[in-house]
């Protein structure tokens, strides 16, 4: 399990040792720093419950990645200012799907021609290239759409 000094920030791993007079370990980086502790109180004083957290990103080729906060930071902050920063799996794979809508919308010739304000509501117009999409293909992009822009009605 591991811990994090409450003073410094530290990171160390707990270890239990029943069969010792002391039960308590705390192992750091560096083995002569290793503290030992005969109660959970005088644990619990200086050292406290730490959980690694992760966010996630898309890769170069669409993978979704994991890595630990403060790892490094000049690529997260990068991440998040293009909104690449995920804080679970899941958004990742919405944000992965969304991309992939996107792609498809793209490759049937969407254009944006235009947005108007109708009876208090925003309304978007676009059309799709220069030929007519068959039916199945219109399904597909009303599809892709409603994943972009719809919203709970």
């Amino acid at each position: 399990m591991k811990l994090r000094n409450k003073k410094t920030g530290e990171i160390g791993e707990l270890c239990f040792q029943p069969n010792k007079e002391y039960h308590f370990m705390v192992a750091t980086e560096d083995p002569a720093d290793t503290m030992i502790f005969k109660t959970l109180a005088r644990l619990n004083e200086e050292w406290e419950d730490y959980e690694e957290t992760e966010y996630y990103f898309i890769d170069g080729i669409g993978i979704i990645r994991e890595r630990r906060i403060g790892e490094c930071e000049e690529d997260e902050e990068a991440r998040k200012i293009i909104g690449n920063y995920f804080e679970t799996k899941e958004q990742a794979e919405k944000a992965v799907e969304k991309l992939k809508a996107w792609k498809r919308l793209k490759d049937k010739g969407l254009m944006f021609c235009g947005t108007d304000c109708i009876n208090k509501n925003n309304v978007i117009y676009f059309e799709f290239g220069e030929r007519p999409l068959t039916q199945s293909e219109a399904d597909e992009a009303e599809k892709d759409l409603d994943l972009l822009f719809g919203g709970e009605e």
